[in-house]
C-alpha cells in the first residue's frame, strides 16, 4: 500500500516539473524571437557603417569611406553588406587611394552590435583592388600604423610559432575573396607588377594564431594555383623571416616551399625548395625572358635544401634535370649589390650532351651579333662539372670532368680528362687578352685540344665522316686562335697549328694501282673512281701552320708498305676545298707519281703531273 502511495506522489510531482521546463523553454524561445525582431530597430546602419570605417582606420592607420549599407541581415547568423568602400590616405593633402572593394559582406555579433560596439569578423570582398608599393629594401607597404603594424612590430617567435600579447590580439576569420586585383609599384624604378581575377580563401582566425591561403590568381596572362600556410604571418609581413609552407602551380610548371622564409627579396630562407617547368620555353616567356638563352631545353627540375642570406644563395642537396639529363652537387649564387652575380660549385652528371652544352655557350664564346642570347654573358662562372658519360655527336667520352669559368670578361671552358676508350682527351676554349690598352683587347676565342691514343677509325665511323680516312691509334694536337666574333670572317682570319700522328693501320678508300692506270688514261680524274681499295701503312704523320684560314700542310707523310706518300698545299678552314701536291714514292726503283689535288673534300680531282713510261705488260 505505501509502495502504491508512493508511486502516485512522483506521478503528480512529475506533472509541475514537466510543466516549468516547457514554460522556461517556451520563455527563452519568445524572447529570442522578439530580440530577432526588435534587434533590426535596435542597431542604426549609421553605426555600422562608422564601425566599419573606424575598423580599417585602427587595423590600418587609413581613412575608409563607405558609398552605403546595402543590407544588414540577422539570419541564420548576423551580417552586413556593405558597397563601394574606398580606403585611403590623406596625408600632406593629398588622397592617395589604397584600395577599392565593390562590395564588403562581414559577420558581427548581435550583443555587441546592440550595445553600439560591433566586432566584425569573416570578410567576403567582391571585386577588390588593391595598391600596394614596394620600398627599395624590397619591404611591401600598404598600412599607415595601426593595430595590425603594432602587432607586426610586437610578435615574437615562440618556436616554431608567433607570440602576440593579448592586448594586440584580434579576431579576423575567414576572409573570401572574388575577383581581386593586386597592383604592387615599386618606389624607386616604378616597375609595376599585377594580380588579376584573384579568387580564393584566407583561414585567419586571430592575428596570433596560423594562416592558410588558397586560391588562384591570373599573372601575365597564365593562371595560378597558389596554397599557402604560415605559423608566423605576422613575421612574414613584417619582413622578417618566418616559417612558410606554399606552392604555386601552373600548366607550366610548380615551384613549392618548406621551411624559414622573408618577403623581401634579400632576407633570409632556409628549407627545401622544389621547381619543375614542363615547357621551358613557354615558363620563359612568361618571365618574359628569351626562350633562346635556352634553346633546346624542353623540361627542366630543381629540388634541394636552400640557404639564403642577403647576397649569398646555396643549394645544398641539389637535383637537377635538364630534359632527359640528371645532375646532383652543390651551386652557391653570390648576388652583390653592385657587379654581376656569380654562381659557383660542383655538377655531377649521369650524362652531358657536348654539343648542347656548346651551342648554349657559343654566344659567349663567339660574341657573334647574330648568335643567339646566352645565359652566361653577364654571369660570373666558377664551376665544375663531371659525368660518368659525355656525347658529342656519336662520339661518348667516359669519366669526364670539366671546369667552366666565365670571369673579368674573359671565359673558358676545359675538359680537364676524360677517356675516349681507347685514349684520352683534354682540351681548352678560352678567350684570350690582348695587353691593356691593345685595340682588340679581349677579342680572341683559343681553341685547345690533346687526343692521345685514339681509334681514329672508331672516331670517323661515330661522326659519320666520308671519304679516305685512316683505320689506326694515334694523337692529335690542335691549337687555334680565332677573332670574335667567330663567323665566317673569323674563320678566314685563324691562326695556329694542327699536329696528328698514327701508327700502323691502314687508309680506307683508296686503291694505288687504279690511281696509276687512271694516270695513264686520264688527264684528271675523282677519287672515287679508285676509291675500292685501301692502303697499308707503318706510320702517318701531318703538321699544318694555321694562317689567314688556311691550313698550310708540311712534313705530311703516309709510309706505307710498299710506297711513301708525301704530301703539301693548302686546304682552307671555312670549306671543303683543297689545294695539293701529292707524290707517290715506290721503294723499289720505280719513278715518282705526281699530283696536284684540288676540288672538294670527299670527293677531290687528281690531275697527274709527270706520267711514267707503262712497264712492259701494262
Amino acid at each position: 500500500m505505501f509502495t502504491k502511495a508512493a508511486q502516485t506522489f512522483r506521478r503528480h510531482a512529475r506533472r509541475p516539473v514537466g510543466r516549468t521546463v516547457l514554460i522556461a523553454l517556451a520563455l527563452i524561445l519568445a524572447v529570442a524571437a522578439i530580440f530577432r525582431v526588435v534587434t533590426p530597430f535596435l542597431i542604426s546602419t549609421s553605426v555600422v557603417r562608422e564601425s566599419i570605417e573606424q575598423s580599417v582606420e585602427q587595423w590600418t592607420g587609413n581613412n575608409a569611406t563607405i558609398g552605403g549599407v546595402s543590407t544588414i541581415r540577422f539570419w541564420p547568423h548576423p551580417e552586413v553588406t556593405l558597397t563601394d568602400i574606398t580606403i585611403h590616405n590623406d596625408g600632406q593633402g593629398e588622397r592617395k587611394i589604397l584600395a577599392t572593394i565593390k562590395e564588403l559582406s562581414a559577420s558581427f555579433d548581435l550583443i555587441e552590435a546592440v550595445l553600439g560596439h560591433p566586432v566584425f569578423e569573416d570578410f567576403r570582398l567582391v571585386d577588390p583592388h588593391f595598391f600596394l608599393s614596394r620600398s627599395k629594401d624590397g619591404r611591401l607597404h600598404w598600412v599607415n600604423g595601426g593595430q595590425l603594424v603594432d602587432a607586426m612590430a610586437k610578435a615574437t617567435v615562440n618556436g616554431d610559432r608567433q607570440r602576440l600579447d593579448q592586448a594586440l590580439d584580434a579576431p579576423i576569420g575567414e576572409v573570401q575573396v572574388r575577383n581581386g586585383i593586386i597592383d604592387i609599384i615599386g618606389w624607386t624604378d616604378g616597375n609595376a607588377a599585377r594580380f588579376d581575377a584573384i579568387n580564393g580563401v584566407m583561414d585567419w582566425p586571430h592575428l596570433s594564431d596560423t594562416a592558410t591561403i588558397r586560391g588562384e590568381a591570373v599573372v601575365r596572362g597564365k593562371k595560378i594555383g597558389l596554397d599557402i600556410r604560415s605559423t608566423q604571418p605576422l613575421l612574414l609581413l613584417d619582413g622578417r623571416s618566418g616559417d612558410f609552407e606554399g606552392t604555386a602551380s601552373a600548366d607550366i610548371g610548380l615551384a613549392k616551399f618548406d621551411g624559414i622564409a622573408s618577403l623581401t627579396p634579400r632576407g633570409y630562407f632556409s628549407g627545401n625548395a622544389e621547381l619543375r617547368a614542363s615547357d621551358m620555353p613557354a615558363a620563359l616567356r612568361w618571365f618574359e625572358i628569351d626562350p633562346r638563352l635556352v634553346d633546346g631545353l624542353q623540361s627542366a627540375s630543381v629540388s634541394a635544401r636552400l640557404i639564403a642570406d642577403r647576397q649569398e644563395l646555396r643549394f645544398e642537396e641539389l637535383s637537377l634535370g635538364l630534359n632527359d639529363e640528371h645532375a646532383t652537387g652543390l651551386l652557391e649564387l653570390d648576388t652583390p649589390a653592385t657587379g654581376q652575380p656569380r654562381l659557383s660549385g660542383t655538377l655531377a652528371f649521369d650524362h652531358i650532351d657536348l654539343r648542347r652544352l656548346l651551342l648554349a655557350l657559343e654566344p659567349t664564346i663567339s660574341r657573334d651579333v647574330h648568335a643567339l642570347p646566352s645565359l652566361v654573358t653577364d654571369l660570373d662562372l666558377d664551376l665544375r662539372l663531371s659525368s660518368q658519360i659525355a656525347s658529342f655527336g656519336g662520339v661518348q667520352l667516359h669519366d669526364i670532368a670539366l671546369g667552366l669559368m666565365n670571369v673579368a670578361q674573359q671565359f673558358r671552358l676545359d675538359i680537364l680528362d676524360s677517356d675516349l676508350q681507347p685514349g684520352r682527351v683534354t682540351g681548352r676554349i678560352s678567350t684570350l687578352k690582348a695587353n691593356a690598352g691593345a685595340e682588340d683587347e679581349g677579342q680572341t676565342v683559343a681553341f685547345r685540344a690533346a687526343i692521345r691514343g685514339a681509334d681514329f677509325a672508331a672516331i670517323a665511323q661515330q661522326l659519320q665522316l666520308k671519304g679516305a680516312l685512316p683505320a689506326a691509334q694515334g694523337s692529335l694536337d690542335i691549337s687555334l686562335d680565332v677573332p670574335r666574333p667567330i663567323d665566317q670572317n673569323a674563320w678566314n682570319a685563324a691562326v695556329g697549328t694542327i699536329s696528328f700522328q698514327t701508327g700502323p693501320g691502314r687508309l680506307n678508300g683508296i686503291d694505288l694501282s687504279a690511281i696509276r692506270q687512271l694516270a695513264v688514261q686520264k688527264p684528271y680524274f675523282s677519287l672515287s673512281d679508285a676509291a675500292t681499295g685501301s692502303i697499308e701503312f707503318d706510320s702517318l704523320k701531318a703538321t699544318a701552320t694555321i694562317r689567314n684560314g688556311i691550313a698550310d700542310l708540311q712534313d705530311t707523310e703516309i709510309a706505307g708498305r710498299n710506297e711513301t706518300i708525301m704530301l703539301a698545299g693548302a686546304v682552307p678552314l671555312a670549306n671543303s676545298s683543297l689545294a695539293l701536291s701529292a707524290t707517290i714514292s715506290p721503294k723499289d726503283a720505280s719513278p715518282p707519281l705526281n699530283f696536284f689535288i684540288g676540288g672538294a673534300w670527299p670527293t677531290p680531282i687528281l690531275w697527274p703531273m709527270n706520267v711514267p713510261a707503262p712497264k712492259p705488260g701494262e
